[in-house]
């Protein structure tokens, strides 16, 4: 039955390309747009052949069902190894990920400018710290005529994902999807904003945020004003770490201690190197998420702090945190922070529905979680 799926649903695609390509075709036209680094870059659009190296989600939502025929190559390494439980979903829902063809990961000194330019894409959308990390990349594209624009998802401001989000839009000839995004976006983080605005600046609880990849024998980053950071602030909590590190990085388990924060949120994804490491994401199982984070609590000195002694020790997935979907652990954090402010906040509803407007897969497992306790043994 699923093997008849994906065949309808392949066909499917075929007959709107085939529906769709000749108006698109003879729809190109040349515009010059802004990225969010500040370069004018001119795009025949709609583009139809694309590399993305970053971002991956923000590409299939803005484009919609044309996504993935369109898409040439991408870095697999975004998912596969990193967040594999995301790969696992995708490649159960869409096995044609499996053929796309791999440029390799900046991050991991991997990227392949001569594939990238082998594909002969139209169009490569990077994440905006690659403008210094692949400069030399970036430079070898503009040489050979390729586009390269630059998304920013991880400064965390509404400013910077409506606005990748409308340039996503612009440049896949998807705008009235992109603004129905950046709409959607707006509003969500509004109605937390708007009423977190009206909260005493002494009742926001001091919160610290750990990534939790390297599981409880050694400290993982923590975040300053991005990421992590800003969500802290936008949802009406202090960060401990916002003047210690500028963007991320770990802090010192005496500053910890020291600060002794009212709210500990560790962050969790699926890295099987790691075994240790907090589990959570599509697959996640329920025990085994409590499992994983009890054991950070289990650190010299953590049963003193406000956090462990109350039961205000969180989960949430890592990869919410620098996507057009983060209005999700923003709904999440406003509710923890401030429960009886939030309580009607659904943040996983918010995330199921995203999924089915969205995402060409469908949601499940566990994203976040409040670690059991013997008064509150159920997340």
């Amino acid at each position: 039955m699923k093997k008849m799926k994906n065949v309808i649903r392949n066909a499917s695609i075929a007959v709107l390309l085939i529906l769709t390509g000749t108006a698109s075709a003879s729809a190109k036209e040349t515009i010059t747009v802004t990225d969010l680094v500040g370069r004018n870059v001119t795009v025949s659009a709609p583009a139809e052949r694309v590399v993305v190296t970053f971002n991956v989600e923000e590409y299939l939502a803005v484009a919609g069902p044309e996504a993935l025929p369109r898409l040439v190559g991408w870095s697999r390494n975004y998912w596969q190894g990193r967040r594999e439980w995301i790969w696992k979903r995708y490649l159960e829902s869409l096995p044609e990920v499996e053929d796309l063809a791999d440029v390799g990961y900046v991050a991991k000194k991997t990227f392949s400018a001569e594939k990238v330019i082998s594909l002969a894409p139209d169009l490569v959308i990077m994440y905006r710290d690659y403008v210094r990390q692949a400069d030399t990349e970036v430079k070898r594209f503009e040489a050979a005529g390729i586009p390269v624009i630059f998304v920013d998802y991880h400064t965390g401001t509404v400013e910077s994902h409506v606005a990748s989000t409308l340039l996503l839009g612009r440049v896949l000839g998807k705008e009235a999807r992109a603004r129905e995004l950046a709409d959607l976006y707006r509003s969500r983080v509004a109605a937390i904003t708007e009423r977190v605005a009206e909260i005493d600046p002494r009742e926001r609880p001091k919160v610290y945020v750990e990534g939790g990849f390297k599981g409880p024998g050694e400290f993982g980053n923590s975040y300053g004003d991005i990421m992590w950071g800003a969500l802290i602030k936008q949802a009406g909590g202090h960060n401990i770490a916002e003047g210690v590190i500028e963007r991320w990085g770990p802090i010192s388990p005496e500053l910890v201690i020291a600060e002794d924060p009212d709210i500990i949120i560790i962050t969790g994804s699926y890295w099987p190197k790691n075994p240790t490491s907090m589990k959570l994401g599509y697959y996640a199982d329920a025990l085994e998420s409590q499992e994983s984070l009890a054991a950070f609590t289990k650190r010299p000195g953590w049963d003193r702090l406000k956090a462990v002694r109350n039961g205000r020790v969180y989960a949430i997935h890592h990869g919410l945190s620098r996507h057009i979907y983060d209005f999700v652990a923003l709904e999440f954090f406003a509710k923890i922070f401030h429960p009886d402010r939030f309580e009607d906040l659904d943040p996983e509803r918010s995330f199921r529905d995203f999924h089915d407007a969205y995402l060409p897969v469908e949601f499940g497992g566990l994203w976040m979680m409040k670690l059991a306790t013997e008064e509150a043994p159920i997340r």
